[in-house]
């Protein structure tokens, strides 16, 4: 056996021959040679039912035989067979150009030309049955290659559709499944959930667990038994929409809801660590003529502003958030167009009824929206970063207004002009360099201004507030705390800030005359101020009743309603000039 015809001693070879002689010949040259799977036939009605039941590896096919033709064979394989027929060596005598052309275009690989050559028998089948072997592992390896490409494209298809860190369904999913739902009943749920806290545990802990954290997360809601929820997706990695497809009443979701955040907010244990989150929730209550998009847009409109909330969506909701987008383009350019400006209320001493100082308060005529009250646009200031600017404004207006009136000689040297300072002002690190620098430039001591800021402004990042206001102070500012009470941990830090005023808020102010217990929470911020040697400010007087009070307790300052609002330059100057000693209030304790 040569080393060419080893590679296919097992091929399946048949021979197929109206002349035994012929099939005999060839069989004992095949089977010297060392193929071992060779069969002869003699009759060409029995191949088809041969490759029916074993399909061989090469056919060595007479041209001229009786009762049916190799060509005519030929033929019918191809129509039977198509592409799958076995390769073909014509054996012929003789064989014009025709049949030759006929034998070729019906898929014959080779001729082999009566009497036979021995070594060209051998060679030819041995190179038909290379080409055959090559064409099959091309074949093969297609095949495969094609396999893998469908394998991959289901396996791209399913990670398409999913969130890559949870294996939550992604927004294409959700989307889809909200279009199914609604198409198949008007009663739809949809809860956007908003999970804060994702980032502290990723400082905190490590990137790592806070995966972990919302892999687990997701894991439990989706065994909640009493929950049956027919979605949970992910629509950005901390916004998770849930979808459920029945009884969309208000009840309903207020039970969900509910039941959602004690789920969402229980603390979750990981290597040896209890971690938590929180969440906000939103509801669209309906289907019904909404796209899938915008149903899950009102859900995320109705997310409420405090964590551990859920809110339904409503039309207010959208109109208010329609004003504030509005109010937001506005503010942005309300500077450049001179729309902001300032008015002053006035402090009095509660002793004298002389007006010692004013409160420097932002307002907004806007030629589109006309008076926009404080409460409604400086949380859009502060949300969109455009209080920085603002407040240097009104800084440097206060400032302007203050050396205005000492050259007026409208006020004396001890009239202080109090300004309202954020807490993303005191996160800027060179804002108390600013500050000294601008007063210096205008010639104004420091200490005729003074800077409020709040209990909660603070706490964002105490020890850079604690550096500015400290530097503030050792300039000469006066710091005071503003609505003081209302925030934090007020007694922590009063000993290390350096505070000189404390602002009663109005919340304590207000009922003070008609509640004992607001009476002696202001008392005793008063007696705590005094201790400390802080000048107390008490907001929001318009009683007088709240004034003799304030008076016996020993409140320094007062501002409110009840002696001026909020006023224009010239009748707060009006009102310095003259004080309050002669009014009705003060004349009547002479």
């Amino acid at each position: 056996m040569t080393a060419l015809s080893s590679l296919f001693s097992t091929a399946d070879i048949l021979v197929v021959d109206d002349n035994p002689v012929n099939v005999e010949l060839l069989m004992d040259l095949l089977e010297d040679e060392g193929y071992t799977m060779v069969e002869g036939m003699t009759d060409p009605l029995q191949v088809e039912a041969r490759i029916h039941s074993k399909r061989p590896d090469l056919m060595l096919l007479d041209i001229r035989m009786p009762g049916m033709s190799g060509l005519e064979l030929l033929e019918r394989l191809n129509t039977t067979w198509g592409e799958q027929v076995p390769a073909v060596i014509v054996l012929t005598a003789q064989i014009d150009e025709e049949t030759r052309h006929q034998a070729l275009e019906l898929g014959a690989q080779d001729f082999l030309t009566k009497p036979f050559n021995h070594i060209e028998v051998l060679q030819r089948i041995h190179n038909t049955l290379q080409l055959q072997r090559l064409l099959s592992e091309r074949s093969e390896k297609a095949n495969l290659l094609e396999s893998l490409v469908a394998e991959r494209t289901r396996e791209l298809k399913i990670l398409s559709r999913q969130d890559p860190l949870t294996g939550l369904a992604n927004r294409q999913v959700i989307l889809e499944t909200i279009e199914q739902l609604r198409s198949d009943t008007n009663d739809l749920l949809t809860f956007f959930i908003a999970l804060e806290g994702l980032d502290d545990i990723g400082r905190l802990h490590g990137y790592d667990i806070m995966d972990q954290t919302l892999c687990a997360l997701s894991a439990h809601i989706q065994t909640l038994t009493d929950v049956p929820l027919r979605l949970l997706g992910v629509w950005s990695t901390d916004q998770w929409v849930i979808v459920y497809g029945a009884e969309a009443t208000h009840s309903q979701a207020e039970l969900l809801s509910v039941r959602l955040l004690q789920a969402l907010q229980a603390p979750i244990s990981l290597r040896q660590l209890s971690v938590s989150v929180r969440a906000r929730i939103g509801v669209s209550c309906t289907g019904f003529g909404r796209s899938p998009e915008q149903i899950v847009r009102t859900a995320a409109i109705a997310l409420p502003a405090e964590d551990s909330q859920w809110q339904s969506y409503n039309q207010d909701l959208e109109e208010n958030l329609q004003r504030i987008s509005q109010l937001s383009d506005g503010l942005q350019m309300a500077i450049e167009n001179n729309e902001l400006h300032l008015l002053y209320q006035p402090k009095v001493d509660v002793r004298s009824g002389a007006v010692r100082g004013v409160e420097a308060l932002l307002r907004w005529d806007s030629p589109d929206f006309g008076r926009v009250s404080p409460v409604e646009f400086i949380p859009i200031a502060e949300a969109k970063g455009y209080i920085i600017s603002i407040g240097k404004w009104v800084a440097l207006q206060a400032i302007a207004a203050q050396v205005r009136w000492r050259e007026q000689q409208a006020v004396d040297e001890h009239f202080t002009v109090a300004i309202n300072v954020a807490s993303a002002q005191l996160m800027q690190p060179d804002f108390a360099d600013w500050l000294i620098a601008a007063t210096e430039q205008a010639g104004l001591p420091a200490y005729s201004l003074e800077i409020e800021v709040t209990e909660s402004g603070l706490m964002h990042d105490m020890q850079l507030a604690m550096q500015q206001l400290q530097r503030l102070a050792a300039a000469g500012f006066g710091i005071a705390i503003d609505d003081f009470g209302t925030g934090y941990s007020s007694l922590a830090y009063l000993k290390v800030l350096p505070v000189s005023v404390i602002k009663i808020d109005r919340a304590f102010v207000s009922e003070m005359h008609i509640n004992n217990q607001d009476q002696r929470l202001t008392n005793t911020v008063i007696d705590m101020a005094r201790n400390f040697e802080f000048v107390t400010v008490a907001e929001g007087v318009e009683e007088p009743e709240q004034f003799k009070l304030l008076q016996a307790m020993g409140c320094d300052l007062i501002q409110g309603y009840l002696f001026a609002p909020p006023l224009k330059e010239q009748m707060m100057l009006q009102l310095v000039a003259s004080g309050f000693a002669d009014t009705l209030m003060f004349a009547s304790q002479a």
